[in-house]
């Protein structure tokens, strides 16, 4: 990286620190080796945010309600981040190409897009950033958005080799919306709550460009079993993909929605 960036670099991880402990990893998606900073302990940041709920009810005498709790599931680094990231370096469907370099060195891989035209992606909830951080080595212009502004900087970090074509935002996905459109709308374990449907639904269909497509990465829960019959009947198609991933016996599960007929399409084994 250039000294600006290197400078950046620092600024931004002195400032998670402070807040965090971290810990540094990386991931090989195909051609890519992206280096990945993570928060180390994600149950003790968990226990923070109890206890300063707890004292806030004491303070107060009012608990806040279940869908006000901002909890930090952000500070997780989900399977379906993984299993999703390993796809999309594999997967030319939506545009994302690879140009080469040197595998170990990040900086060498796409630090221009390939195509004129790059895909625009949207990694909604997007936590540290992994999903959208490989589309953004694959040559993507991407959008991170997340409730929790703690999840933005660790997103920016992650992805800061490709900062000339990246983007943060806070969201909340139940009221807010962007003025623009994505050829690709990424979710990592976004499903869990079977609530969020009838928010991310019109979102998904507000911010969606002519022929994009959904991705969502959900690692085997009930309530994906539900979501299939639930979307469909919505006026999307559904394809279901599966991605093995190193950490857990069962593949993660991958569900690409387009607006379409009603209809359920299976393609297990991809």
């Amino acid at each position: 990286m250039s000294d600006d960036a290197n400078a950046l670099q620092r600024r931004l991880r002195h400032r998670i620190a402070r807040r965090y402990a971290l810990v540094d990893t990386s991931f090989t998606f195909g051609p890519l080796t992206i280096p990945f900073t993570r928060v180390s302990d994600p149950d003790r940041v968990l226990d923070e945010v109890a206890a300063e709920e707890d004292r806030l009810e004491r303070v107060s005498g009012v608990r806040a309600p279940s869908d006000q709790l901002h909890l930090p599931y952000w500070a997780e680094l989900w399977d379906s981040a993984v299993g999703m990231g390993q796809w999309l370096a594999k997967s030319s469907r939506f545009g994302l190409q690879g140009s080469g370099g040197n595998a170990s060195d990040p900086a060498t891989l796409n630090r221009e897009p390939r195509t004129l035209n790059p895909p625009n992606v949207l990694d909604l909830g997007c936590g540290m950033g992994l999903a959208g951080t490989v589309a953004a080595a694959l040559g993507a212009r991407v959008l991170f958005a997340d409730l929790e502004p703690p999840a933005l900087l660790f997103a920016q970090l992650n992805s800061l080799q490709w900062r000339q074509r990246v983007r943060t935002r806070q969201l909340n996905w139940q009221t807010d919306r962007f003025g623009e459109r994505f050829d690709l709308i990424l979710g990592a374990d976004i499903l869990y709550e079977r609530k969020q449907w009838d928010h991310l639904e019109p979102f998904w269909r507000a911010h969606l460009a002519p022929g994009g497509s959904v991705l969502l990465g959900e690692p085997g829960r009930m309530t994906g079993d539900l979501f299939g019959d639930w979307i469909t009947t919505r006026g999307w198609t559904l394809v279901r993909h599966e991605e093995p991933v190193a950490t857990r016996m069962r593949p993660i599960r991958l569900f690409e929605l387009r607006v379409g007929e009603p209809r359920l399409d299976t393609d297990e084994h991809r």
